[in-house]
């Protein structure tokens, strides 16, 4: 996308709100629930496709009634310590088993708010990870993109919600 069709917004219309709220509370809830940390929303980017991505990226796309995906895209740090969590010894770098926690982390957070979203027929596919310094993930043309910005105790995580046809 190019730089003159990207937007930042700080004042977010009722409709992004209402669309982007089970995404926000269903993040808060899996980390909490699932890791015992408290995440806090610090930002909305809108059709930034220029945001820079964290070191590993979980991604599940959507299909049916909705077509697009959800991309979990956290630092390394973060990464580790949930895996550390989840499997009860800290990881010392991005092995099988972050690889595997992050694609949890994506496919919890995009299933949960998928059903909480209220519309029938959205089907949720496997997530993928993708890890590295500085990746691409590349959305389709014509894509609105919403990038939800987190604190949490281990560092910065982003959630970014690409849908295709939807109207906000």
């Amino acid at each position: 996308m190019s730089t003159s069709t990207q937007e930042k917004r700080t004042e977010l219309s009722d409709s992004q709100k209402k669309f982007i709220a089970p995404f926000v509370k269903m993040t808060k809830d899996v980390f909490s629930m699932m890791l015992g940390w408290q995440v806090d929303l610090i930002g909305v980017l809108t059709n930034d496709t220029s945001a820079p991505r964290h070191d590993c990226s979980g991604i599940v796309g959507l299909s049916g009634a909705i077509r697009g995906s959800v991309v979990i895209s956290v630092d390394q740090e973060v990464a580790i310590c949930a895996a550390g969590s989840f499997i009860g010894e800290r990881p010392d770098s991005i092995n099988s088993d972050v690889i595997d926690t992050v694609g949890e982390l994506a496919n919890m957070i995009g299933g949960a708010s998928k059903d909480k979203m209220g519309i029938p027929g959205i089907s949720l596919g496997l997530p993928t990870v993708v890890t590295g310094k500085d990746h691409r993930v590349s959305f389709e043309p014509g894509a609105h993109v919403e990038m939800l910005q987190f604190s949490s105790p281990h560092g910065p995580l982003t959630v970014e919600i690409a849908v295709v046809g939807l109207v906000l």
